[in-house]
């Protein structure tokens, strides 16, 4: 039963990776809302070994029609800061885990700026 529901799900993008494993994520990074967080995640698709960034957050409001909405979230500098921070710390899993290389390892040597 799993194998077949496993791979039906496998056949839509987003169900492949919204039912993933969480392999790695960061702390989440309150907005101005109380309740409001944004988290970086590495996920693992649910059918082969494909890994996902992706994000997690509850914004601080949103505007927008009915089933559009337009989400907004506001950081202060060191929120934004460790955000950035965040998002490297799962670039870098991410390489780890498909043991990748980054595009910059590949690239030729850039000229220094003057």
């Amino acid at each position: 039963m799993w194998t077949f529901l496993k791979k039906y799900l496998a056949r839509s993008r987003n169900l492949n990776a919204a039912l993933g494993d969480v392999m790695f994520e960061t702390s989440e990074v309150a907005g101005q809302n109380p309740r409001s967080f944004i988290q970086w995640r590495v996920k693992k698709a649910v059918d082969d070994d494909r890994y996902f960034v992706g994000l997690r957050m509850l914004p601080d409001a949103y505007i927008g029609r009915e089933g559009s909405p337009t989400n907004y979230m506001n950081f202060d500098i060191e929120s934004a800061q460790r955000l950035r921070f965040n998002l490297d710390r799962c670039i870098d899993e991410y390489y780890r885990l498909t043991r990748g290389i980054p595009p910059e390892a590949m690239s030729s040597p850039k000229a220094p700026a003057s």
